[in-house]
């Protein structure tokens, strides 16, 4: 598909255009928002959000730049929107998250061999700070470069590379703290 000829037709006023967009982008969407919400009612409901957000708002992207980043940091954002007003922090299905982290895409570096505690995990992850979290989320869930990251998010490389350490550090201090085996660790 030819992104850009399709955001041209949108542009130009064909409201039909939009829709072989939200088609080809669907699934990545919907499991962002499920990854970051823990629910698959939430995640519908902001994964249309973002959408329409999108369409609302696709004048303002860069031609220039990929769609993918600019509508994955929409749904980012309706995400955190949600969960800030319904007062949660965003989350993923535990089995989901201790699957990806300790065999994250094929094409990512490994987080970490695990030995023993995937709860330990779980709730390592979970505690990070929104950024870190969110940074490890995007790298080992979505199997996003560091460059894509930026992108999406509005950081420089500097910053993500940061974030990815400091999370990959607080990561390994409260699973020590926590006695877990981190013998062939990969932090």
């Amino acid at each position: 598909m030819d992104e850009q000829a399709v955001i041209d037709r949108c542009l130009g006023g064909d409201r039909e255009a939009f829709g072989a967009l939200v088609q080809h982008y669907q699934s990545l969407v919907l499991g962002l928002c499920y990854r970051m919400t823990g629910s698959r009612e939430d995640a519908a409901d902001v994964a249309q959000q973002a959408f329409l957000q999108a369409y609302r708002n696709l004048h303002t992207h860069d031609p220039t730049q990929p769609f993918r980043p600019w509508l994955m940091k929409i749904a980012t954002n309706e995400c955190i929107t949600l969960l800030r007003r319904k007062g949660r922090h965003p989350t993923v299905s535990d089995d989901e998250m201790v699957a990806q982290v300790a065999t994250p895409e094929p094409d990512a570096p490994s987080l970490m061999a695990l030995a023993d505690d995937r709860e330990a995990v779980r709730r390592a992850v979970r505690a990070l700070p929104l950024p870190y979290r969110t940074v490890i989320l995007q790298f080992y869930f979505e199997g996003l470069s560091y460059q894509q990251m930026a992108d999406q998010s509005g950081l420089s490389i500097g910053t993500i590379s940061t974030h990815i350490y400091r999370a990959k550090q607080l990561l390994r201090r409260t699973l020590i703290q926590q006695e877990v085996t981190l013998a062939h660790a990969a932090l």
